[in-house]
């Protein structure tokens, strides 16, 4: 036991019991493995993170493909190509030639 003696008082400073230094060293390990796993969580949310939004940028354009099409739907130029490529239609004025 150690003594502090100042003007008005007397300190005395004993020795923690061993109960309470095993459970402050449990204490210490259980808070550093909450750490690590909160740690492993947040790492895990800011991977998904990045992951939705580089989805949300790839739906972001192909939604724009989409609304360029949805403009161009009604005009002639756009009725055509559905035509030929879908239908396999022609132009009234195209000659087709079948090689047999």
């Amino acid at each position: 036991m150690k003594e502090f003696k100042t003007e008005k008082f007397k300190i005395r400073l004993r020795t923690a019991p061993v109960k309470l230094k095993a459970a402050l060293a449990a204490l210490i390990v259980l808070s550093m493995g909450a750490l690590l796993a909160l740690r492993w969580v947040h790492n895990g949310i800011l991977a998904e993170t990045q992951l939705k939004r580089e989805q949300a940028a790839a739906m972001e354009g192909a939604n724009a493909d989409l609304q360029e099409k949805i403009d161009n739907i009604g005009s002639v130029q756009s009725i055509r190509q559905i035509a030929q490529d879908e239908l396999g239609l022609a132009d009234p004025d195209t000659v087709l030639i079948h090689p047999e």
